[in-house]
């Protein structure tokens, strides 16, 4: 496929799950994109794939700089950045500097990965200026809230959105239960794509489960995370079993800093398939925290499918209503802890010492990534849609 620009809050990076999945699945399109257009700190201070790095346009808000952030404060700053009255300038001015930049006349092709409302807005800015193609991809929907039992999107904003939807050529989504969503509330047809791997080479080598069990989990230490791994490791509290924690931060929280627990930092990319295997199990947390639930309820980790294709037992704890709790369920790949319960935790950790169980749990993991959850066929999926 042909774009004339990528719009996004989000880069194209090795260094976050999204841009790695931009990787995988769009693949050798990505070259066919001729401008990268970040209209905020989150693309420009996360770096570029050194073979795209020309293409990028770095219009993020004012707002966003460091100038503003040295005089005024950063949560000051970014207080201002996402007021929507300011979105609704900055759109204006991006889509002037987008159409001066491409400078061609007729129809745009674009691609869209909207992260919140400032793509969003930038879009409908650009489209009064010139008609637009455009596809969009939903990895993670930002404006939704869940409040009092329903889902709510800020005043003023869900038109817009339903909008952005439903004139594009072409709708991805993140996971099933995104789509069914957006289909429900919406009335519009998406195809779901999530970030892939292929089965890893170590995929036989995995260390076996043992009375002396090492767990890995191997991601951000975010919101999204950090209560359901405080969990596992309030339950790991004066027992022989340990959580290591690989990840780009730079230090753990307080609430992680206990027994049992062992901050490894950063891998490389290629490190990670291998080192997953010197493990009995990786552990994939979603948080069961409200503020937190259109993260659980609608997204798909590019984790999963790494984990998926480790060869290693995944350990999966989070609510029933997750997206890739309900996801592993039905495909019968993983080991679930849908609780905080110490109990319910126990019990799981004991399951992985049941060779019978973790053998089927690991063919149909490695079953869902040859069908689906490999590069080959997410590309297929993108390409054929």
């Amino acid at each position: 496929m042909q774009f004339d620009f990528y719009l996004s809050e989000m880069s194209v990076s090795d260094y976050h799950g999204g841009g790695l999945t931009l990787q995988r699945v769009v693949g050798e399109d990505l070259k066919n994109i001729d401008h990268l257009i970040y209209i905020s700190r989150f693309g420009t201070d996360i770096e570029t794939i050194p073979t795209l790095k020309r293409k990028v346009l770095d219009l993020s808000s004012p707002w966003d700089s460091d100038f503003a952030r040295q005089i005024i404060g950063r949560t000051y700053a970014n207080a201002i950045s996402n007021k929507l009255s300011v979105i609704k300038y900055d759109a204006q001015a991006a889509a002037r500097a987008i159409k001066k930049k491409i400078n061609k006349q007729g129809e745009l092709k674009g691609f869209i990965c909207p992260q919140g409302a400032k793509s969003i807005y930038t879009l409908e800015a650009l489209k009064k200026r010139s008609p637009v193609n455009y596809v969009t991809w939903i990895m993670d929907d930002h404006l939704i809230s869940y409040k009092n039992g329903r889902w709510i999107y800020p005043p003023g904003i869900e038109k817009v959105f339903a909008n952005h939807l439903q004139q594009a050529a072409k709708v991805f989504v993140i996971s099933p239960v995104m789509q069914q969503f957006y289909q429900d509330r919406f009335g519009v047809e998406s195809t779901v794509l999530f970030g892939s791997a292929d089965v890893s080479k170590h995929y036989d080598n995995a260390a076996e489960a043992k009375s002396a069990i090492k767990i890995g989990y191997f991601g951000a230490v975010t919101a999204w995370q950090t209560d359901a791994l405080k969990a596992l490791a309030d339950a790991l509290h004066n027992t022989n079993t340990e959580l290591h924690i690989y990840s780009a931060a730079s230090q753990l929280p307080d609430s992680l800093k206990v027994n049992n627990v062992s901050f490894k930092g950063r891998l490389d990319q290629n490190d990670v398939l291998k080192t997953m295997s010197n493990y009995n199990a990786l552990v994939l947390p979603i948080s069961f925290d409200n503020k937190m639930r259109s993260m659980s309820q609608f997204n798909i980790a590019t984790k999963m499918s790494e984990y998926l294709a480790s060869g290693v037992p995944i350990l999966a704890i989070g609510p029933p209503y997750a997206a890739m709790i309900e996801y592993l369920d039905s495909h019968k790949a993983a080991i679930l802890i849908k609780s905080i319960d110490k109990a319910e935790i126990n019990t799981a950790l004991a399951q992985l010492n049941d060779d019978d169980l973790v053998k089927s749990t690991l063919q149909n993991a490695k079953n869902r990534t040859l069908l689906e959850t490999g590069t080959e066929p997410m590309r297929q999926r993108w390409q054929n849609s």
